[in-house]
């Protein structure tokens, strides 16, 4: 396992390498530049600017700069918050991102693998049609359409949750893990209730039906655990 994860682990190394140099270069190639806006800069304050920022050094010279400051974890200063660092802004909001993400996570699993497993109990059936729809329609939809849907509906018009706020309101963080977790859990849906429609066919699960075995010990005792396997990999 280890000598697998290292060798995976190996093999990224320059896969990363050509990423990290065809992105350097592309945007060196694209025109324009940083202090490029609305108003002119003066070519003193631009050359100072410059030279603050390391951009007027060789090209080649930029770029061993650049992959030695990645080596060491140092992603640079931010061109668009002066004063800050990348790593202080990244610093900032990873947790809030991970927390959502995290909370995404749970919406998909839940409401995604429990939609499932309700439609493949009763296939071609308004049970099965009704939670299928609903996911072909989560998949449909962009999250940046489904949003403000959910704020006008649930936030203004109901006034159920608030529609800004992280961490001192109850409920802030509804909306948004439904919003960023909808379409992932339309997928959990799909594939869940493929894996159950899947294992409820299989041999051992007629063989627990002829012991004698009760529906509900059936589908969630035997079939489940093997139906949701896809799932766990796909989240993994």
């Amino acid at each position: 396992m280890w000598r697998f994860i290292t060798f995976r682990l190996l093999q990224a190394i320059p896969v990363i390498l050509a990423v990290v140099t065809v992105t350097f270069f592309l945007i060196r190639m694209a025109p324009g530049g940083p202090f490029d806006g609305e108003k002119a800069v003066i070519p003193e304050v631009r050359a100072a600017l410059e030279a603050q920022y390391q951009l007027d050094k060789p090209l080649v010279e930029q770029y061993t700069a650049y992959l030695g400051d990645l080596l060491s974890g140092d992603l640079g200063p931010s061109f668009k918050y002066p004063g800050r660092s990348v790593n202080e802004l990244i610093a900032a909001g990873l947790p809030v991102t991970a927390e959502l993400g995290l909370y995404a996570l749970l919406v998909a699993v839940v409401i995604g693998g429990l939609a499932g497993v309700i439609a493949a109990l009763r296939p071609n059936t308004a049970q099965d049609y009704l939670p299928m729809s609903v996911a072909m329609l989560g998949i449909c939809m962009p999250s940046f359409l489904l949003g403000p849907i959910l704020l006008l509906v649930f936030g203004i018009y109901l006034d159920w949750l608030p529609v800004s706020g992280w961490g001192d309101i109850p409920g802030d963080k509804l909306l948004p893990a439904i919003t960023l977790g909808s379409t992932y859990a339309a997928y959990v849906a799909r594939l869940s209730r493929a894996g159950m429609l899947e294992v409820l066919h299989q041999d051992y699960i007629r063989t627990a039906r002829a012991k004698g075995a009760s529906d509900h010990s059936v589908n969630y005792d035997h079939a489940l655990r093997n139906a949701m396997l896809p799932v766990i990999t796909i989240i993994g």
